[in-house]
Formats: structure tokens, C-alpha cells, sequence
């Protein structure tokens, strides 16, 4: 070291090795050739197209060689509803639904979704019934039509029956008359037994008999 500085050495050099050529080794001059790979990516997405339109096109032509070779059914034959096994049926069954009173038929198959209001399932036939009931009990109708009856909703009837109670009471007490609770019913008399009679034994003392001395 001279005057403070470091000597430099050959090893932080780079050495000039520019004259040293091997012809045996040799390196890759340039990048992948995208041009080949862009033509076989675009030919296998071709042959892919073409293969599925293909397919697609063989399925149509054997399905509608079978339908053309499918015998058409026998004109005697059963047909939609006629299929179905007869009544009761099971719950979510096809053909399985409840009629109401009014001759309403409302579905409740599996093959009616989407076709009703509500969902179908196990429930379904009792939300019917019961909307069923609380139409009755909250709407005006015809009770029996041929012996002139009407249906009244239940509020108004238990008001009306109210009204009438109120009035019957109301008259009997002008009158002095002992009201009658609803539902009973006035006992029979029996006459009195004549005389020398006593209960008979065979009827367990409802019959009576002739006393002889």
C-alpha cells in the first residue's frame, strides 16, 4: 500500500476472453416460434368445433329416426289423466290433487310446479282445505241452494244470534215469564200409579202391576 491507496489486482478485473471460441457449443439464437404455435392452437379449436357440430348433428338425425320408426299408439289406448291409477293417490304423485265443494280441482303433483299459486308439498292438501273453511266461514253464500239456505259469515251469525237472544229475554220479562235456557227440554209427567198397583219386578220397577189379596 503506498500513500494510503489499495493496489489493484488482476482479480477484480474481467479478463478479455473474446479470442476463446468452441465450434462444438453452441446456444439457442432466438426466442419460440409463435407462428407454428398459433396455427396448431388455432387448428385444435377447429377440429373441436367441427367434432361437436358433428355430434350435435348425428344425435338430431338418429332421434328423429327413432320417432319416425316409433309405432303411433292405438286410438284404444289410455291417455293422460286415464293413465293414472285411481283414487285416493299418494301425497306429490302425479294425477294427485283436492276438489273443493265448488268443483274447483286444485293439483298437487310434483308436476304441477309452477302451474298453482302455492308450492306443492306435504302440506299442501291441508292449506287447501283450510282455505277452503275459512271461505265458508267468511264469505256470503248458498248453504243449499234448492231449499233456499244461505251461508253467513260466522261473526254476523253470532251477531244475529246475539240480537235474537237479547230480544227473547227482553220479552219475557215484560211478559214474566220464566226464559228457557237454550237446549232444554221440558220433562214428561207419568201419571200417578192407581190403587193396589206395585212396581213390576221384570221391568225393574218401571211398569206397574195388580196386586192380588
Amino acid at each position: 500500500m503506498a500513500h494510503g491507496k489499495r493496489k489493484r489486482d488482476s482479480i477484480h478485473e474481467t479478463p478479455d476472453v473474446s479470442y476463446i471460441t468452441n465450434p462444438d457449443v453452441a446456444h439457442e439464437a432466438s426466442d419460440v416460434a409463435v407462428r407454428p404455435l398459433l396455427w396448431f392452437v388455432l387448428g385444435l379449436t377447429i377440429f373441436t368445433a367441427t367434432m361437436a357440430l358433428l355430434m350435435y348433428l348425428t344425435f338430431i338425425f338418429l332421434d328423429r329416426r327413432e320417432q319416425a320408426a316409433e309405432r303411433r299408439p292405438s286410438p284404444l289406448a289410455r291417455r293422460g289423466d286415464e293413465t293414472l291409477p285411481p283414487e285416493p293417490r299418494l301425497q306429490l304423485a302425479p294425477g294427485f290433487g283436492v276438489t273443493t265443494e265448488d268443483g274447483k280441482r286444485v293439483p298437487l303433483s310434483y308436476d304441477a310446479v309452477g302451474k298453482t299459486e302455492r308450492a306443492p308439498g306435504p302440506e299442501s292438501e291441508y292449506r287447501v282445505v283450510r282455505e277452503e273453511w275459512d271461505r265458508k266461514l267468511g264469505t256470503f253464500g248458498w248453504a243449499d241452494q234448492q231449499a233456499r239456505t244461505v251461508r253467513v259469515p260466522i261473526e254476523r251469525a253470532i251477531s244475529v244470534y246475539a240480537e235474537r237472544q237479547r230480544a227473547r229475554r227482553q220479552a219475557q220479562q215484560q211478559t214474566g215469564a220464566t226464559p228457557a235456557q237454550p237446549g232444554s227440554q221440558a220433562q214428561p209427567t207419568q201419571p200417578a200409579p192407581a190403587a193396589g198397583t206395585v212396581p213390576s219386578s221384570s221391568s225393574s220397577g218401571h211398569q206397574p202391576e195388580h196386586q192380588h189379596p
